[in-house]
């Protein structure tokens, strides 16, 4: 393939995800061309001047011209539609979480190898500003042997919020475990790799809620290291989003990265400023040699992913989320479900 090429792509779903996650930075991109959109609701003619919007899903898959399809629509559906895009040819783009378990991830894996196209999980929050310099610090070895590990979503919602109407139906993967889980799961993946065994606590808390809203995950690793993954919508308080310590020091920072609250406030990707968080939410680190030191938050740039998707059609780097990456994912949570039910902790296979 040569550089330059133009790739079309098909969008199924106009929600958070589809909306502001994708749709943008494909627009963005000049070798991609968003091309057809599934959705009832309208579509900004003037962001997305090149797309049309279809009321099916039969709309894209049998459309030769389009290249990929990235499917952004409610988590039960991602199999069949990815399975039904492959069948037709496409490469496929996945919402968070791929599938609801590892083995339905890898049947997708197999047919997508089998058909010589490619599959590609999506996980934004690789390139969550904070993430990165959290990323960067545990590298640089300042911390020394890091020995623990937090991370927390803070996100205080005591109300079941009325959006997304198959988000409030009670099914498991519909529940905050398979919403932003996998968030927090990946990036502990991407730092540290595979843990030797898991505790969890999955809980419904809110009145009202008819899925999972909270809960406590513990990794332990081989050599000690200890994780905390947590979510509880109930907490107002500000909790630190990362707390890391180290032999020789610690790391922590509060706040989320901004780039979601800029894309629904209406700011694109490219512009000024786009993925600089404020000096205010920058994080803290004390050392040995450093006793207080303000650390800068390195720029977010949700972009890179699609500059990774890119790449790959071209035949010119490897998939921007390893796929081996995601079934380990979907492991842990199965691990987690299973510790949260039994009460008991899970060992994983090596």
């Amino acid at each position: 393939m040569a550089q330059g090429k133009t790739f079309r792509f098909g969008l199924i779903g106009w929600g958070l995800a589809g909306r502001y996650f994708h749709a943008p930075f494909i627009q963005q991109h000049p070798g991609l061309e968003l091309s057809k959109v599934v959705t009832s609701r309208p579509v900004d003619i003037a962001l997305f001047p090149e797309t049309t919007a279809v009321s099916t899903p039969d709309a894209i898959f049998s459309d030769s011209s389009i290249d990929l399809v990235v499917i952004a629509s409610p988590n039960q559906r991602h199999v069949e539609q990815a399975e039904a895009a492959l069948a037709a040819g496409k490469h496929v783009v996945v919402e968070k979480p791929v599938a609801e378990t590892a083995v339905q991830c890898q049947a997708l894996l197999q047919q997508a190898q089998n058909a010589q196209r490619l599959l590609i999980p999506f996980q934004n929050r690789r390139w969550d500003g904070d993430f990165l310099t959290v990323q960067q610090i545990i590298q640089s070895g300042d911390l020394g042997d890091i020995h623990y590990f937090a991370s927390r979503w803070p996100k205080y919602r005591p109300q079941p919020k009325q959006r997304a109407g198959w988000k409030v139906t009670a099914h498991k993967m519909n529940g905050v475990l398979f919403d932003l889980g996998p968030h927090l799961i990946d990036q502990v993946i991407c730092l540290f790799g595979k843990p030797e065994s898991i505790y969890a606590q999955v809980k419904t808390l809110r009145p009202g809620s008819n899925s999972d809203d909270a809960f406590q995950i513990h990794l332990h690793y081989h050599n000690g290291l200890q994780v905390l993954l947590e979510v509880d919508q109930l907490n107002p308080f500000p909790m630190p989003r990362f707390h890391v310590r180290g032999a020789l020091g610690a790391f922590e920072k509060f706040g989320l990265d901004p780039q979601e609250k800029r894309l629904v406030a209406g700011d694109l990707p490219g512009r000024a400023n786009f993925g600089t968080e404020p000096p205010d939410q920058w994080g803290q680190l004390k050392t040995t040699t450093k006793p207080f030191e303000i650390i800068p938050t390195q720029n977010g740039n949700y972009a890179q992913f699609y500059e990774g998707v890119y790449a790959a059609l071209l035949g010119n780097g490897r998939s921007p989320v390893p796929p081996q990456d995601v079934l380990l994912q979907l492991e842990i949570i199965a691990a987690v479900l299973q510790s949260a039910q039994s009460g008991r902790i899970i060992q994983l296979a090596n």
